[in-house]
């Protein structure tokens, strides 16, 4: 990082914006004329996937509701994994380090409690009611109603390469315990962290409508994550649809809403070769003269 004068006040830029301070003649400031049109790479902070292990469980449990008693006309059901629960520990979910191996961690899966909204429809495909039953996958105990030997085990053990390390959260014995982020559909576990992520895909094997019982297998995918800046290759911004409302009559607002989608056509930066617009976000006159419309897009020309 370098430092650049502007007016009497030192600002820290990158080395970029401060070896291209005095090469260009153009007297465009970004700050007060932003730049339109599309940019040829966008500048992304995203996450990305360094490996990735999934493996198929099957079990039979009850709905906990009396679907020919209470749902006389189902006949088909759909199913979705929205939540799983767990702890961690012993008989639970534990990551621990390999020895000699730096970079990747052992992931044992067990008592794994998954919670489903299962969709029941009547003959006509007519939705009827949604249920959220639980089961508990990978049960510690092999006494539990949802053992079983070859497809329900009481545990599974994963590789994951983690170059970066884990993600934590406070408590446990030192102060600080390595955790698995569940990916589901419930407003708290929406969304990726840096580190060990999982998340669960359910397929409905069978509805038993007699005992209100479902088999369901479960796909459960763990990943190593991490977020970092790419640079990609734009295409141009999503061209989004737009539904009309039709009016005989005529006035500016009709004209408005019948009209065309706002679209903002400020682009990002180019942060680096070839075009060096880090440039641009300089000032370009002295404050006291007027610089407005000198050059650039200027602060209103948007779309």
């Amino acid at each position: 990082m370098s430092r650049c004068r502007c007016g009497n006040r030192a600002r820290i830029v990158s080395n970029v914006v401060q070896s291209m301070q005095g090469g260009s003649d153009r007297c465009v400031d970004v700050c007060s004329n932003p730049i339109c049109g599309e940019p040829g790479n966008l500048s992304l902070y995203a996450p990305l996937i360094y490996d990735e292990i999934g493996v198929n469980l099957c079990t039979t449990f009850a709905t906990g509701v009396n679907i020919p008693e209470e749902y006389p006309t189902v006949t088909k059901a759909t199913i979705q994994a929205i939540d799983a629960s767990y702890e961690y520990g012993e008989d639970n979910v534990e990551i621990e380090g390999i020895r000699g191996r730096q970079n990747c961690v052992s992931v044992t899966l067990s008592n794994i409690t998954v919670t489903f909204a299962l969709r029941l429809y009547d003959d006509a495909c007519r939705l009827v009611d949604t249920i959220y039953p639980t089961a508990v996958y990978l049960p510690s105990d092999e006494m539990a109603e949802t053992f079983d030997e070859d497809t329900n085990p009481t545990s599974v053990e994963l590789e994951l390469f983690a170059p970066y390390g884990l993600a934590y959260e406070e408590g446990g014995e030192n102060g600080f315990t390595p955790i698995l982020n569940y990916v589901g559909f419930l407003d708290t576990n929406n969304s990726v962290t840096q580190g060990l992520n999982m998340y669960c895909i359910a397929k409905l094997i069978d509805l038993d409508l007699e005992e209100s019982e479902i088999t369901v297998g479960l796909t459960c995918v763990l990943q190593s994550l991490y977020h970092a800046g790419y640079k990609v290759e734009s295409e141009g911004k999503i061209d989004t649809p737009k539904g009309s409302i039709i009016n005989p009559e005529d006035s500016d607002c009709l004209r408005f809403v019948a009209g065309d989608l706002l679209n903002l056509e400020i682009k990002p930066l180019n942060l680096g070769a070839p075009d060096y617009e880090e440039n641009l976000k300089r000032e370009c006159c002295d404050p006291e003269e007027n610089c407005s419309g000198s050059c650039g897009c200027g602060p209103t020309s948007q779309a």
